[in-house]
This record gives C-alpha cells, sequence and structure tokens, in this order.
C-alpha cells in the first residue's frame, strides 16, 4: 500500500493487526466508552465490523482503508463526506482511493474514463440526490458513511445512515437540550482545533451566530482574523444589526462586505471545470474569490460558517412536521398547540396543515423531485432518479423525516470544490456526526413545531446567543439578490447555457434558458438557482468533453 498526500498532508492513524489505515481527523464520540475504539488493540475484526466500531467510537473528517483479515481493500468515507473519495480499478488491476481525480498520474487513471451523461442529467436535476454519483464511467464515488471494496463494482454499503437515528419517541427534553448545548460546544472546538487561524462566515442568522457562540465559549475567537458579514443593498438583505449584535457580544469587529453585481462570465465557471465532480459550490464567483483571498491575506487556513445548521435544527416550513401529532391524537389533533402554531408558521387554516399532516405519514414513496426548470420534458423525469443513498435509507420514514434526510444530504453540495476550499478548509461544525445523531434522535414536532423555526435549538443554545438574534423571527433571503445577478449576466451566461453542450446534448430547453433570464420572468416566478447550478456543470462538461469519450451505453438525450 502507497499513500500520497499534497501540502501538509493528512493525520495517519494505523489499525491494529495490520487492519489497515486511518487518514485524516479523528475525535472521540460522546459517551463511546474508550475501549470501543478500533485503535485499541482488540481481536482481529473484518472490514465491514471494523467499520463500524469506527463509526460508533470517533468522529471527525476521515477516511479509513480497511483489509481485515484478507488482502482485498475496503474504504470507508466519514459520514461528513469532507473527504472526497472515490475509487477505480487500473488496467493493470492496481486499486486505487483518491480525492482528486485529476491530480493521478496518467499510469494510475482508470481504464475507461467516460463521461456518463444520464449522471450528468441527474446532476443537472437535483444535484444534492447526485453527490454520491460519479458522472465519469468507470469511477466510483463512495457514499458518505459507506464501506466498500476497491476493486470490482462494489457500489457500497451504508453501515452510517441517517435513518439509522430517528426516534418518533418523546424523550426527556432538558436532558437531550443540555446534550446538544454540550455537543455544539464540543463539536465546535474540535474542529477548529488544529487551525491557527480562522475567518468566520457570519450571516447574522442563528445557526452562524450559534457558531460564533461555541467559538468563544473554546476561547477560539483570539485565533479569527475576520468575521466577515455580507451586505445586500435590499431590506431582506440587511442582517447587519444581527451579525454586529453577535460580535459585540463576542467584543469583537465586524467586517461588512456589501455583495458586488459583477455579471458572471462563462471564466468564472472554467476555472472549477477540471474538478471531479462540478463547482456548484463556488458559483457565487465574487463570493468565493473574496473570501479565497481574504484567507490568503490573514494567513488563515480554514472558513468557520453555521452551513448545515437550517437542515440539523430543522429549519424547514412544512405541515410534515405536525404528522406524528396527528398519528398519536387522530382528529383531536386539530386543536393541538402543534397544529395550531404550525398553521400559523405556515399562514394556513388548521384543517388544512391536518390534512398535509396526514399524508406526511405515508412511507415508503419518496419525496417529490422538483428538477431544474431548465431541462427538456424528457430529460426533466430523470430528476426521480437523483436520490442520495440516505434518502433511499429512509423511505420507510414519515415525510417529515424524509425532507430532513434530503436536507442533510444537500450540505455535500456545498462541501464540494470552490476557490475558497482550494485555499483553505471550509468548516460546518453543526453538520458534525455527534450533532446530526443527537437531533434525528429528537422527534420532529420537538425540534421544529412552533411559531419561530428551530425552536428547541433556540431554546437549548440561548445561552450562546444574543436575545435580538434568538426572538427574530424572519430568515434573511438572498434570491432577490440571486435574480438580480442572474438577469445582470444575461449578456455572457445566456449563450454559455442556449448554444452550450448541455442544450446540444439535449438536456437543456433552449426557450426554457431563454425566459429563465428574462427580468420579469426572475422577479414574478424566478428560479436562479437553476441557472447557478447548470453553469458549473456546463463548464465541467466542457472541460471533459474535450478529454474523454461519452461512455458506453450512456447516450445523450439529442
Amino acid at each position: 500500500m502507497a499513500i500520497w498526500t499534497v501540502g501538509g498532508g493528512l493525520s495517519l492513524h494505523r489499525l491494529p493487526h495490520e487492519a489497515g489505515v486511518i487518514l485524516g481527523d479523528l475525535h472521540p464520540m460522546p459517551g463511546a466508552p474508550p475501549h470501543l475504539s478500533p485503535l485499541i488493540a482488540g481481536p482481529p475484526l473484518a472490514p465491514d465490523a471494523l467499520a463500524a466500531e469506527l463509526l460508533r467510537a470517533h468522529w471527525g473528517r476521515y477516511v479509513a482503508i480497511l483489509r481485515g483479515g484478507s488482502s482485498e481493500a475496503s474504504v470507508l468515507r466519514d459520514p461528513s463526506g469532507e473527504l472526497e473519495c472515490c475509487v477505480w480499478t487500473t488496467r493493470e488491476g492496481v486499486g486505487v482511493i483518491a480525492s482528486d481525480l485529476s491530480a493521478s498520474p496518467g499510469w494510475l487513471r482508470p481504464q475507461r474514463l467516460g463521461l456518463h451523461w444520464e449522471r450528468i442529467a441527474m446532476c443537472l436535476a437535483a444535484p444534492g440526490g447526485a453527490t454520491a454519483t460519479s458522472l465519469l464511467d468507470d469511477v466510483r464515488i463512495v457514499p458518505p458513511g459507506a464501506v466498500c471494496r476497491v476493486r470490482g463494482n462494489d457500489p457500497g454499503r451504508l453501515l452510517w445512515s441517517p435513518a439509522n437515528f430517528c426516534s418518533p419517541t418523546r424523550l426527556d427534553r432538558e436532558l437531550l437540550a443540555r446534550e446538544l448545548l454540550d455537543r455544539v460546544d464540543a463539536c465546535t472546538a474540535a474542529s477548529v482545533e488544529k487551525f491557527e487561524r480562522l475567518l468566520v462566515d457570519l450571516s447574522g442568522g442563528l445557526d452562524s451566530s450559534i457558531v460564533a457562540g461555541a467559538l468563544g465559549e473554546s476561547g477560539a475567537v483570539a485565533r479569527v482574523t475576520q468575521w466577515v458579514h455580507r451586505l445586500d443593498d435590499r431590506p431582506e438583505g440587511d442582517e447587519r444589526a444581527y451579525a454586529r449584535a453577535v460580535t459585540d457580544r463576542l467584543d469583537r469587529h465586524l467586517t461588512v462586505v456589501r455583495k458586488p453585481m459583477t455579471p458572471l462570465t462563462p471564466d468564472d465557471f472554467a476555472e472549477l471545470g477540471s474538478s471531479f465532480w462540478p463547482g456548484i459550490n463556488g458559483a457565487d464567483a465574487a463570493r468565493d474569490r473574496d473570501m479565497a483571498g481574504r484567507l490568503d491575506a490573514g494567513g488563515a487556513d480554514a472558513i468557520v460558517s453555521g452551513q448545515g445548521g437550517d437542515a440539523v435544527f430543522y429549519q424547514m416550513p412544512t405541515a410534515w412536521i405536525a404528522s406524528e401529532e396527528v398519528r398519536r391524537r387522530g382528529p383531536a389533533a386539530l386543536g393541538s398547540p402543534v397544529l395550531v402554531e404550525t398553521a400559523r408558521r405556515l399562514h394556513k387554516p388548521v384543517w388544512s396543515v391536518y390534512r398535509e399532516a396526514r399524508a406526511g405519514l405515508q412511507r415508503g414513496r419518496g419525496l417529490p423531485k422538483s428538477a431544474s426548470t431548465l431541462m427538456n420534458a424528457d430529460a426533466r423525469e430523470i430528476a426521480g432518479r437523483a436520490v442520495h443513498p440516505w434518502e433511499h435509507a429512509a423511505r420507510d420514514l414519515p415525510l417529515a423525516r424524509q425532507l430532513q434526510i434530503c436536507a442533510l444530504a444537500n450540505i455535500h453540495v456545498v462541501r464540494g470544490d470552490c476557490r475558497r476550499r482550494r485555499r483553505g478548509d471550509l468548516i460546518f461544525p453543526l453538520a458534525a456526526q455527534p450533532i446530526i445523531e443527537l437531533c434525528l434522535s429528537i422527534p420532529v414536532a420537538d425540534l421544529a413545531a412552533g411559531s419561530q423555526d428551530r425552536p428547541f435549538a433556540r431554546n437549548a443554545l440561548a445561552g450562546r446567543i444574543p436575545d435580538v438574534v434568538r426572538q427574530r423571527r424572519s430568515k434573511g433571503s438572498l434570491t432577490a439578490y440571486f435574480s438580480r445577478l442572474v438577469a445582470a449576466s444575461r449578456e455572457t451566461l445566456l449563450p454559455f447555457l442556449r448554444d452550450g453542450c448541455l442544450a446540444e446534448a439535449g438536456l437543456l430547453d433552449r426557450a426554457a434558458v431563454e425566459r429563465a433570464f428574462d427580468p420579469g420572468h426572475l422577479i414574478h416566478a424566478g428560479r436562479p438557482n437553476d441557472v447557478l447550478n447548470a453553469a458549473p456543470v456546463e463548464a465541467w462538461v466542457r472541460y471533459w468533453q474535450g478529454r474523454v469519450p461519452d461512455a458506453v451505453g450512456a447516450s445523450r438525450w439529442s
């Protein structure tokens, strides 16, 4: 086994009995007995059993290469998915595990690299569901929480899945609240402990404020070079007062950066075209460049943000959060505070919420997928196949939980390649495995039911955030900003998408692309994210189309 790393490299942990190695950062799982760790010598175990012990005893940012009692290697990717992990077999039979296909020497490349158009369509239709799917034939992505054999065509087996931790049972709320506070503090401190200088992306929302408070509790604020807040001139994008309340509480200076209205160009997306997966995380090119530059200027090596908190703490507004209350009480639930508060938050009649909550109890059907509006009707149907392995494992759960797990899977899109990730690490403490597992064990109604979103987290973590943030009822929206940005980019991006590879392949509808850039349409019914997702995919296809053929049997739509 030969292991190569770039730059500072990764920590290496050797397993007893020559059972393999772990690359990356490991932290002890809260409440797990120390003897459970596979780093402590015990009887030899098969790779799956070894991986299961590792997932119970530790959390972190790692990939484990496991041999068990045989020479056949398996690989486990930790549930955070922070480290990219793909596998393939060379023509000579060498098994390769890599995080960057383009950095691999030519003689270690896959045998038959090819563009897989059906998977490209899945990525275009629903990026979050496709993050564990390789868009290149002959390469497999190891899903987060899965273990798979390196050689052959093993798709992998989920040993860790959010569905495994979901509970509809009411538990001790006070005990859970104390545990959540402890885990947020511990995971934040552990996530940043190895970094000497940090940037904090502070939106002024609940999640980034919680992370900032936990940094203050850990004493890490002294290592923060800047607390960066982005300002949009429109009222719905101005959250300065909330962000400043956070930095004032910590006695720190807030750096306010105005969001520029700089038109996007094809070159903005071409910069990330060589990535293993489309660089959707860098679609907001001005922000991406600015934060990458701030990392360099301040000598920082990581950006900390509250990304993932919306999914973990359940921000999503839906009547499904009342489903368990309806199951438990039947028609009597119409007078329940859970239904009344949910109806008030959704601005709907209580009976309408009751009906939707009953529908949310249906199991086995999966969530409906909302495909990109830019796609041809035939290609749009493929969105139903863009299902993340975590979502597939959750099919038998009520729709409220499926929605949360779908949102957790979407976090992997914002962990993807971008300019700032090429300069430093992206740290999302709220998406740490111990916090996810705990919040999944809390019934949805306890997590989410109330006149405000994320009520459980607001109350449990009240001591970490200013009152003005905790009591806030609105949530900042960037939809208007991105709609104006897309409209301003019409001259440069419209021909890029309308006359590009995706349209030629029959995935994009040219008339729909034209309509997507119309200012009037953007104001009333536009979905700017469809453009901001399609442009990186177009740039990615253009890069790889000049280097590899189409995969055998993966025909285009045209």
